[in-house]
């Protein structure tokens, strides 16, 4: 019965969270500064780790985020980033569910430079699965990214998760979905970005997400975002307080509801 009653949550859980997400650099659908050469931050590095190699100063965040409402599925990420010449490393932490069922993972990155144009950039990840009493399962994943700058204003990127497949082995071999993702970004002038993205993980439909940015403001900034199957529409605000950068957004499921989230970026020096 024991047995029978893990599974189920077990089971549920990975439902609810979406196809682990958890797994993932903040989330599987982008932010439209993923995109771009001017637009970027450590939140946008994380997700495609090419941009590592354009963070120019010793940079730490947190990201937390109650999905639908439901504590049981809250999400907390801590990341730091340090450049290198021509490149730079980042660290993510991440961690969610409660006290009964719990998903981390740590993840190393590194992104660097190839030439003026173009940078790469991969993460190796450790991820484990908790159910306290019952079982502790893990694997080791990897990322890729690249992103290329075709003008000053026009750029695109391309990023892997988990391209072999690798599973969590316990009862039922759960895999761990493979999520390929590409997109472009167009800065139409210095305070406004438009990105579109499309993302594919296995089993399941193809995303496609439309996303702005507007800087009303030089502390000020708007975000928006449209994205189809599963439908979420995206909202955030930025405020640039000299060293420190303050997210506050949230996105609206027509089924599951609000999901609110919040990020705090500090960087070392202002450049």
């Amino acid at each position: 019965m024991k047995k029978i009653i893990a599974t189920i949550v077990c089971t549920l859980c990975s439902a609810v969270i979406c196809a682990q997400l958890i797994w993932l650099s903040v989330d599987k659908q982008p932010f439209a500064g993923t995109y771009s050469r001017n637009y970027h931050q450590l939140l946008t590095a994380l997700q495609n780790q090419a941009a590592l190699a354009y963070i120019p100063a010793v940079t730490a965040g947190v990201h937390t985020e109650r999905r639908f409402m439901l504590s049981a599925i809250q999400q907390h990420h801590v990341m730091f980033a340090l450049p290198v010449n021509q490149g730079g490393f980042g660290l993510h932490l991440a961690q969610s569910g409660f006290s009964g069922f719990r998903q981390q993972s740590i993840g190393f990155a590194y992104g660097r430079q190839l030439g003026e144009r173009c940078s790469i950039g991969m993460q190796m990840d450790y991820l484990s699965k908790t159910i306290p009493g019952y079982f502790s399962v893990h694997t080791i994943v990897g990322e890729l990214g690249c992103l290329i700058h075709l003008t000053p204003g026009l750029h695109v990127g391309m990023h892997v998760f988990n391209p072999t497949g690798n599973t969590l082995r316990r009862l039922d071999n759960e895999t761990i979905p493979a999520i390929y993702s590409a997109g472009m970004g167009y800065e139409i002038s210095a305070a406004f970005l438009l990105s579109v993205a499309v993302v594919k993980e296995t089993a399941a439909a193809l995303l496609t997400k439309v996303m702005c940015e507007y800087r009303m403001l030089k502390v000020l900034s708007l975000q928006l975002g449209i994205c189809t199957d599963p439908q979420l529409n995206t909202a955030a605000i930025g405020f640039t307080l000299q060293q420190l950068f303050v997210l506050l957004s949230a996105n609206y499921h027509p089924q599951l509801g609000i999901t609110p989230s919040a990020a705090l970026v500090w960087e070392l020096k202002k450049h």
